[in-house]
């Protein structure tokens, strides 16, 4: 079994000594350090300590918001990479937040399970709101660069023999959005300025 540390500050102007004297203090044999924000979940020391850790081994550390700032969620994934490597944590600030004894366990466990509930929650309301929403007639995603008119206009100009690059010039859009209502209204085949074939079925 090892104690490994792991100690956090978010940027180049703040110190890391304070940190590293509580973790030594608390008997970590290696201490995983880093100077980058907690909101990054791709931080290469953070990776490296939980590429180390091994059966029975127990990350320290002097407080949760060192080890993520992604909030509850990003916090359970974090804890659970530990634990599901067979590893067990400790908070020097937060003392529930220990897996090393059976209380802790129960107690990690009771956070872990709010934290999911909270977020099914979310979802659930999310969903419903999407889908109450969509019943009043609201849509979603981005909002089309033509009106129906618009479109409409656009098609018949380009029946009438103008170019996709004249049509898109004239209604400020790119040339690509031309050639999809090409494509879905009448066959075409033509090389944009662009480079290229727009190519209809």
């Amino acid at each position: 079994m090892s104690n490994y540390g792991y100690a956090r500050v978010s940027t180049g102007g703040q110190e890391l000594e304070l940190q590293l004297a509580e973790l030594r203090t608390a008997g970590c044999g290696r201490i995983f350090c880093e100077k980058e924000t907690g909101a990054r979940d791709n931080r290469r020391e953070l990776k490296r300590m939980l590429r180390t850790l091994k059966s029975d081994d127990v990350v320290i550390v002097t407080a949760l918001d060192r080890l993520t700032r992604g909030g509850p969620f990003k916090m359970l994934s974090v804890l659970n990479d530990i634990t599901s490597r067979g590893a067990a944590y400790r908070s020097l600030a937060e003392p529930w937040a220990d897996t090393t004894h059976e209380l802790g366990e129960v107690l990690a466990a009771l956070v872990g399970y709010i934290a999911r509930k909270t977020r099914d929650d979310i979802i659930r309301r999310t969903t419903a709101g999407r889908e109450r929403a969509r019943a009043n007639g609201v849509k979603f995603g981005r909002p089309p660069k033509l009106s129906a008119e618009q479109r409409q206009e656009a098609l018949a100009r380009r029946g009438a023999g103008e170019s996709q690059s004249t049509v898109a010039l004239a209604y400020k859009v790119s040339c690509s959005t031309i050639s999809r209502l090409d494509r879905a209204g009448r066959p075409a085949r033509e090389v944009c300025p662009n480079g290229g074939y727009n190519t209809a079925r």
